[in-house]
């Protein structure tokens, strides 16, 4: 089946509408007037976790139904959730802290919304990944945004084996918990990469520390909030000192897996071992 071009005029119609509204991620002050009057005037509100919610709404004087929606309940939750909209009643999604959908429950309601022709309005607001970039000192100009990495530490490894040559700014999330060993991972894996490493953002704790991921393991004991890691991107430098250390086969490969034909790949190869493509081919084939 085709599919159908959605098109959406946000203000164009009066009718009900779901509202992903942005919360501050630590500090009430942050919260926006637009977000406070947004969440005043909804019908009901999706949340995460209803304590949590129902503390910021307190705060702000708003006396709303709350309904959790969270990570494991998600698609079951996101038909009511709809229904409501279609009923003429006007909703909204929050997280506990930022942004809904970063890393957080959000995206099934907004792709089932758009499915149903029902307007999405966005009501910016803080989010911990922008403001750790910003206050990073590394570059914005290109970023790959990871969100958590695997639990697993086998899985985490190899998760950030696969990043480590990417040249665009990594932005993750980590835990108190697992913070020492995926910075031990980062030392042994990006050992010149600088790094920064942000917490409790916003709140009375607030601290950034930049250097190196064995520069940072030095000093860090028991760290406790939220973190969010900002590692430099790989210099060409790195990335051709990475492929030279392979085989000239799976050198070959990382070419192959990036869509180039064999004789662009080969191409490739050899101008990052500084020899001619007749050597490189001999050795392919001699295999």
């Amino acid at each position: 089946m085709k599919k159908m071009l959605v098109r959406q005029k946000t203000y164009e119609e009066n009718n009900a509408k779901l509202y992903m509204v942005g919360v501050p991620i630590g500090n009430y002050d942050d919260m926006s007037y637009r977000a406070v009057e947004t969440l005043k005037n909804v019908d009901i509100i999706f949340c995460e976790d209803t304590r949590v919610t129902l503390k910021l709404l307190t705060y702000f004087n708003i006396s709303k139904p709350l309904k959790s929606y969270h990570t494991f309940n998600e698609n079951e939750i996101t038909d009511i959730l709809i229904n409501y909209i279609e009923e003429g009643k006007n909703v909204a999604v929050v997280s506990d802290a930022g942004m809904p959908i970063i890393s957080d429950p959000g995206y099934v309601a907004v792709f089932e919304a758009i499915k149903r022709s029902i307007d999405v309005v966005v009501i910016p607001g803080p989010s911990a990944f922008v403001s750790a970039l910003v206050g990073s000192g590394i570059s914005s100009r290109k970023i790959y945004f990871v969100g958590f990495l695997n639990s697993n530490d086998n899985k985490r490894k190899k998760e950030l084996e696969k990043l480590k040559d990417l040249e665009e700014t990594l932005i993750m999330y980590e835990s108190p918990h697992r913070i020492r060993e995926t910075l031990e991972m980062i030392s042994e894996l990006m050992p010149t990469r600088n790094i920064c490493l942000a917490r409790e953002l916003t709140k009375k704790y607030e601290e950034y520390l930049h250097g190196t991921a064995s520069e940072i393991l030095e000093v860090i004991d028991e760290i406790k909030g939220e973190i969010v890691l900002i590692i430099d991107g790989a210099t060409t430098k790195e990335i051709k000192s990475d492929l030279i250390s392979l085989s000239v086969q799976d050198h070959m490969n990382h070419y192959l897996e990036q869509g180039m034909d064999e004789k662009e790949a080969m191409k490739s190869v050899a101008k990052d071992r500084g020899v001619s493509k007749s050597i490189i081919y001999q050795q392919i084939k001699r295999k």
